[in-house]
């Protein structure tokens, strides 16, 4: 069996116009874009779990809140105004839980900020008046 040298192609990525014009930096060039790519998904992975956190603790907050509601009697104008902070509450957390990557997380805390909305609206609207 004769092998063919035409079915072989040059495996060195670097050619001569990227030395030429780049010099004998190409290796440190390429590591240092290589490190600020690390980097950036380092930083990335420490954002999603500062966001995550930062969700957990509005949601936590909001239910103790709601927990507080349910067992204490309220007026219209108090029921109004938890209401609108619980809304503006949820609002927040549905801007943030957009910015996490596709999954269950995502979904858990978005359909937690819904719940909360509806709670909230039904605050403002006066459903658990005395």
């Amino acid at each position: 069996m004769k092998i063919d040298p035409k079915n072989f192609f040059n495996i060195n990525f670097i050619t001569p116009e990227a030395i030429s014009k780049q010099g004998n930096k190409i290796f440190e060039d390429y590591l240092k874009s290589a490190l600020l790519e690390l980097e950036k998904a380092e930083l990335l992975k420490e954002e999603e779990r500062e966001k995550i956190k930062f969700l957990h603790d509005k949601l936590t907050f909001s239910l103790e809140l709601m927990d507080k509601i349910a067992k204490t009697p309220i007026n219209q104008a108090t029921s109004s105004t938890v209401g609108d902070f619980l809304l503006a509450q949820a609002l927040e957390m549905e801007k943030i839980a957009e910015t996490l990557p596709e999954g269950a997380l995502r979904n858990l805390f978005k359909e937690s900020a819904l719940y909360i909305g509806i709670e909230a609206e039904k605050l403002r609207q006066g459903y658990y008046n005395i």
